[in-house]
C-alpha cells in the first residue's frame, strides 16, 4: 500500500478521521453486551424494572450512535476508495501511454486492460474493506479480549486453545491460495487476449469460416479459467466452516464451564451470555480479517502487476 502513498496522501484526511469513527463504532458495540449483563444481573434477577428500562434506553442510545459513526464511515471510505480507483486507472493509463512498442509487445494488449480494469478494481476494494472493516476487525478483537479477561480469566483460557488453531489454519489456506490468485489473473488475460483478437480480425474468421475454430479455442480458455477459479474458490472457502466449527466447539466448552461456574456462585448468570456475546464478536472479528487478508492476497497478485507497468 505504500507504493500508491502518492495518490492516498490526497485523501490523508478522510484516512485520519476513518479510523475514529471505527473506534467509536468499536467501543460502542463491545458496551452493548455488558450493559445486557448488567439488565439481566441487576435488573431482570432481582426483579428491578428501574434498572431494565435505565439501562435498555441507554442501550438504545449506544445503538443510535454506532449506526451514525457506521453510515459515516461508509461514506467516507466508499467515496475515497472509489476516487483512489479512478486516479490510480488515470495515473496507468498515463504511463501506458508512454511505453515503448518493445514494451506494449512484452505486456501485451490484453494483459493491459485487464491490469487497467479487474487489477485496479481489486486494488480499489482493497483500501474500501480497510477502511471499512479492517480496522474494526482488530480493534474489536482487543476490546472484547479486554471485555472477556475482566469477566472471568479462567474461562477466558479457552480462547487460548481456539484462537491458534484459526490462525495456524488460515495461514496454511493462504499460502496454498496465493499462486492460484496469480494464475487466475493470467488466465483473465488470456481469455481476453482471445476475444480481442477475434473481434479485431472478425472479417478475417468469417471470410475463411473460422467460427467454429475460435469459438472452440474461446471455450478451452474460458473452461480454463473456471478450473482455477474453482479449484482456488473450494481452498478459500473452508476457512468458513472451519471457523464455524471452532466457533461453536468454543460456545460449547463455555457453556459447560460457564454453567459449572455459575453452579458453584463464581460467575453470574448476565456475565456468561455477555460472555458468550464477547466470544463471537472476537471469532467473527478472526472471520472478517481473514476475510480481508484474503482480498489482501488475491489483490497482492494484481498490485505486482501494476507495478510491473
Amino acid at each position: 500500500m505504500a507504493r500508491y502513498w502518492q495518490i492516498l496522501k490526497k485523501y490523508k484526511i478522510s484516512l485520519i478521521i476513518s479510523p475514529f469513527l471505527v473506534l467509536i463504532f468499536v467501543i460502542c458495540e463491545t458496551t452493548q453486551p455488558w450493559l445486557m449483563a448488567k439488565i439481566v444481573d441487576e435488573g431482570v434477577m432481582p426483579k428491578d424494572i428501574s434498572v431494565v428500562t435505565r439501562t435498555g434506553i441507554y442501550m438504545i442510545l449506544v445503538a443510535l450512535v454506532s449506526l451514525t459513526v457506521s453510515i459515516i464511515n461508509v461514506y467516507i471510505s466508499s467515496r475515497t476508495s472509489i476516487r483512489f480507483g479512478t486516479d490510480l486507472r488515470t495515473s496507468l493509463f498515463d504511463k501506458i501511454q508512454q511505453l515503448s512498442f518493445s514494451n506494449i509487445d512484452r505486456f501485451s494488449s490484453a494483459s493491459l486492460i485487464t491490469r487497467l480494469t479487474n487489477d485496479i478494481s481489486r486494488i480499489q476494494q482493497v483500501v474500501l474493506m480497510t477502511m471499512r472493516i479492517f480496522l474494526r476487525s482488530p480493534m474489536m478483537l482487543v476490546m472484547a479480549l479486554f471485555y472477556v479477561i475482566r469477566i472471568n480469566a479462567g474461562l477466558a483460557m479457552v480462547l487460548l486453545i481456539a484462537i491458534p488453531i484459526l490462525g495456524i489454519s488460515v495461514y496454511i489456506i493462504l499460502k496454498k491460495g496465493f499462486p492460484l490468485f496469480i494464475k487466475v489473473q493470467e488466465k483473465i488475460d488470456n481469455l481476453n487476449a482471445i476475444v480481442r483478437e477475434n473481434l479485431i480480425n472478425i472479417r478475417v474468421v468469417k471470410s475463411f469460416v473460422r467460427e467454429d475454430f475460435e469459438t472452440q479455442k474461446f471455450s478451452e480458455k474460458n473452461v480454463d479459467l473456471q478450473d482455477t477459479v474453482i479449484k482456488a474458490s473450494n481452498l478459500i472457502v473452508t476457512i468458513f466452516p472451519l471457523m464455524q466449527f471452532v466457533m461453536n466447539m468454543s460456545i460449547i466448552a463455555i457453556l459447560w464451564v460457564g454453567g459449572n461456574k455459575i453452579t458453584a456462585g463464581e460467575l453470574k448468570v448476565g456475565e456468561l451470555i455477555s460472555f458468550v456475546n464477547y466470544l463471537m464478536q472476537i471469532l467473527m472479528s478472526l472471520m472478517i480479517m481473514s476475510m480481508v487478508i484474503m482480498t489482501i492476497a488475491r489483490a497482492t497478485a494484481s498490485s505486482r502487476r501494476i507495478l510491473e507497468v
